[in-house]
């Protein structure tokens, strides 16, 4: 088969440069291949959690909003409807993960992440400022830059608006680091729940205490209002006036009750909140079993390496043929 002319000169020159063609392609293909496996390969931690926010005072409020919506009290259901804990988004607790009061307890953090072996990563022991090193003017700059560039580069945060997961992956140079970077994360996010929910349950403690007293004081004015009208009335069957006035003091004395009752026990579910240390975030993916060795992708990139290597083998070969300059000279 004839090489068309068109193309001859180009055929001929790429064959007179063979070895050009063929070297310069292969050592690019060798140097990236190289450079891609001695690069150390970085770890993924991944973990998932749900917030659990449910707390038995946020019944009470809607046993107290009932009661008072059944009875003719908007006053009273409108503020027991607007005193529940406040909901808590995916999107909340994302932002919250990349906050820059938490990022700070986890580049401050200390962590002892070893390596046992040459899949594990490279070893380190430290902050995670000590891990970047970073350069700045003081502690604080130096601090600022590494919290900017986990976030950016290390830090991986995704939400599910209808299941309510929160996820995070946390990638570093160490298998063990990852790990303890994710489960720190998880760590913190809960104790800021905790740290809320006692908070608030003490705040609700402190107002249901002066509400309860002030709810006794009512239901004691009511019965005693209904003692009086007895004792001044000791029969009224007759006058439809009188029976009238009872009924009202009684409602109020059925009212006052209830609202007692609910208020009081919500008072001891709010000491019992105030004090309680029990998890509020539920790990569905915990981080030490989702530590994954991140592909480096050797092949695509000595691939890619051996074609722009072929490239320039060929630009080169034909321009020192002058054929690129001259091409009708050289098919001459």
């Amino acid at each position: 088969m004839q090489t068309p002319e068109s193309i001859a000169p180009y055929v001929a020159a790429l064959r007179k440069h063979q070895r050009l063609v063929i070297g310069i392609p292969v050592a690019f293909a060798a140097v990236m291949g190289t450079v891609s496996l001695l690069r150390p390969r970085s770890f993924v931690a991944r973990a998932a959690f749900v917030a659990s926010e449910s707390s038995p005072i946020s019944g009470s409020l809607s046993a107290i909003s009932s009661v008072a919506t059944q009875l003719g009290v908007p006053g009273l259901s409108s503020l027991a409807g607007g005193g529940g804990s406040p909901s808590s988004s995916p999107q909340f607790y994302a932002d919250l993960l990349t906050s820059a009061t938490l990022m700070h307890e986890v580049v401050t953090t200390k962590y002892d992440a070893p390596a046992d072996g040459p899949y594990e990563g490279v070893a380190f022991s430290g902050t995670i400022v000590e891990y970047f090193k970073p350069t700045g003017l003081d502690a604080i700059d130096r601090e600022l830059s590494v919290m900017k560039s986990f976030t950016a580069n290390n830090l991986v945060v995704a939400t599910d608006r209808t299941t309510g997961i929160v996820r995070i992956e946390v990638r570093t140079k160490n298998r063990i680091l990852s790990g303890l970077v994710a489960r720190r994360m998880l760590d913190l996010v809960n104790e800021f729940n905790l740290k809320r929910r006692q908070s608030q349950a003490g705040a609700e403690r402190d107002f249901d205490a002066k509400r309860a007293a002030a709810a006794l004081d009512t239901l004691r004015a009511a019965e005693s209002a209904l003692s009086d009208f007895r004792t001044t009335n000791i029969d009224f069957s007759h006058s439809p006036v009188l029976a009238t006035r009872e009924a009202q003091i009684e409602r109020r004395i059925t009212l006052a009750q209830q609202v007692y009752t609910t208020i009081a026990q919500r008072f001891e579910l709010a000491n019992v909140e105030a004090v309680r240390n029990t998890p509020v975030v539920t790990v569905l993916d915990a981080p030490e079993g989702m530590v994954q060795a991140r592909p480096r992708y050797t092949v695509a990139f000595t691939l890619g390496a051996f074609l722009a290597g072929l490239l320039i083998a060929v630009v080169i070969a034909l321009r020192s043929e002058r054929i690129l300059r001259y091409p009708a000279a050289a098919g001459e």
